[in-house]
C-alpha cells in the first residue's frame, strides 16, 4: 500500500543534495509483489467461491459428515458468504498481529452449513427447492433489507430478497464466525497448557535438553484439506 511522505522544503534539498530518493526501488518492488498477489488472492477465492456453489448439492448431502469431521468442517470458506448493515460488515475472517506474527482466523464450512439452517438464510426457489443466501446488505435506520441466494437443485441465483430483518442476518452470520474465533483461542490455550505441563515434567529430567522450551513442545491440529480435496473425496463416496 502506497504511503504518503510530507517534508519540507528545506528537507527537500537536503535530501536531493545527498542523492537520497524518497521511495526507494526496494519499496516500489515490495508493493508490486504485494499487488500481484492480492489479485492472484482474489482470482483464487472467486475460483473456490464458484466450486463451492456449482457442488453445494454434493455438499450439502453429506452435510452430517461434514459437521463431524474435522478436516472438513474447519475448511476456509470465509469467501463464501458476505453481508453488511450500514458500515457494520458481518465478519468471516479476522488477521490479527501480534508482535511480527500474523494469526488470521476464517469461517470454517461447519459454521457455514449451521448459518443456512436459520430461516432467514433460506428462500424457496421457483423450482421448488430451497436456495440459501449468500450476500445481504441492509440499513439500520429504515430497517431494509435485500439479499442474494443460490439454488443447489436448479444452479440458479436469485436477486432482490427483500423484507427481512437485516440485523438478523448480521447476528446469524458474526455469531457463527464469533463461534469459530471462541474455539480456535480456546484451542490454542489448551494446547499450550498442555505444552507447559509437559515442559515442567521435562525439567525433571536431568537428561533433558536444556535449551528446550514450552513452545517446543506446543502441537498444532491436523490441517483441514482444501474445498476442492472435499469435493473430489465426496464424488467417490458416491461412486
Amino acid at each position: 500500500m502506497s504511503q504518503i511522505v510530507r517534508e519540507g522544503f528545506a528537507q527537500f534539498c537536503k535530501r536531493q543534495q545527498e542523492g537520497v530518493s524518497l521511495v526507494t526501488d526496494a519499496i516500489n518492488q515490495e508493493e508490486s509483489e504485494q499487488k500481484a498477489y492480492s489479485g492472484w488472492l482474489e482470482k483464487r477465492q472467486e475460483r473456490k467461491r464458484k466450486l463451492l456453489y456449482q457442488e453445494l448439492d454434493l455438499i450439502l448431502r453429506h452435510k452430517s459428515e461434514i459437521l463431524a469431521m474435522p478436516r472438513y468442517a474447519d475448511i476456509d470458506v470465509h469467501y463464501a458468504l458476505s453481508g453488511f448493515v450500514g458500515y457494520a460488515r458481518a465478519s468471516t475472517r479476522w488477521e490479527l498481529l501480534f508482535g511480527s506474527s500474523w494469526v488470521i482466523v476464517n469461517l470454517g464450512l461447519a459454521s457455514l452449513l449451521k448459518i443456512w439452517e436459520h430461516e432467514q438464510f433460506q428462500v424457496k426457489c421457483d423450482c421448488g427447492g430451497t436456495a440459501y443466501i449468500y450476500k445481504f446488505g441492509g440499513s439500520p435506520g429504515s430497517g431494509a433489507s435485500y439479499a442474494s441466494a443460490f439454488c443447489p437443485h436448479c444452479k440458479q441465483e436469485i436477486h432482490g430478497i427483500k423484507n427481512r430483518s437485516p440485523w438478523t442476518y448480521y447476528h446469524v452470520a458474526t455469531d457463527a464466525f464469533t463461534a469459530d474465533t471462541t474455539r480456535f483461542v480456546e484451542n490454542f490455550l489448551d494446547k499450550w497448557k498442555i505444552a507447559n505441563e509437559k515442559y515442567q515434567e521435562n525439567l525433571k529430567d536431568e537428561h533433558r535438553n536444556p535449551r528446550t522450551q514450552p513452545v517446543h513442545m506446543l502441537r498444532g491440529d491436523d490441517a483441514p484439506c482444501g474445498i476442492e480435496t472435499l469435493i473430489q473425496e465426496l464424488r467417490l463416496k458416491e461412486v
